[in-house]
Parts: C-alpha cells; structure tokens; sequence
C-alpha cells in the first residue's frame, strides 16, 4: 500500500501539474500501464473541482484543491477535495453544448467512482482505476 498527495493552487496550470503528478507517481508505483485513463480522470476531476467546486465556495476559493492517489495492489484510487458545497452529478448534455461529459469520462474508464461531503464544508470526489 502506498499513497502520495499534492497540492494545486488555484492556478490556470495545476491542472496540467495534476497530470503530471498522477503520472510521475504512477511510473514510480511500476503502473505506468495506468497513465494514460488516470491523466484523463484526474484532468476531468481537477477542472471539475476547480470550474464548480471553486466558484461555489467563493468565501473559500483561496483554499487549494488536494490531488490523494492511493496504491493497493493493482488498484490506484485518486480523490481530490474542494471548498464547493454542490455535488458532481452525471448529466446528458445536447450535441450543442460544450462540455458536460467530463463524468461520462470518469465513469467510463474507471472501476467505480463517487463522492462524498467533507466537514465542515466541502466535499471529496473520488475514481478507482485497475
């Protein structure tokens, strides 16, 4: 078992810096088979938190999102927390909209993905991949 953390600020590059450290990790965890969906949930998972976790909780918008991977076995869970008080919801989107798959996304590639409220405020949303 093993896990590893990093902080994004709230900056336009952290997203990007959350791939990276998803990937790095994984390479040192021998799973980089793993890199490819894990940048994908975890880029989806990022801009999520910070497009909608961010802007819910502007009281909180300085608080930086944390980016948890934990290793066991061959299964890699990765969680990030935010400020925002609202909750990722699967939605359908029509063929005009722009964005609004980024679940779909996560769902898809992963084991089994979900989300829970953090006290006093906020939440975690969280993705397994095999």
């Amino acid at each position: 078992m093993a896990s590893a953390t990093f902080v994004l600020p709230p900056q336009a590059e952290s997203v990007h810096s959350a791939r990276s450290f998803a990937t790095g990790t994984l390479t040192g965890w021998n799973l980089a088979h793993l890199s490819e969906n894990m940048e994908l949930v975890v880029s989806e998972l990022a801009t999520n938190a910070f497009r909608h976790g961010l802007r819910l909780a502007e009281t909180r918008a300085k608080e930086p999102i944390r980016l948890s991977l934990l290793r066991r076995d061959g299964l890699v869970a990765c969680a990030l927390n935010d400020p925002g008080s609202g909750f990722p919801t699967l939605r359908d989107p029509s063929p005009l909209d722009i964005g609004g798959l980024g679940l779909h996304i996560v769902e898809s590639l992963s084991l089994r993905w979900g989300w829970a409220p953090l006290a006093p405020y906020g939440k975690i949303v969280w993705a397994v991949l095999r």
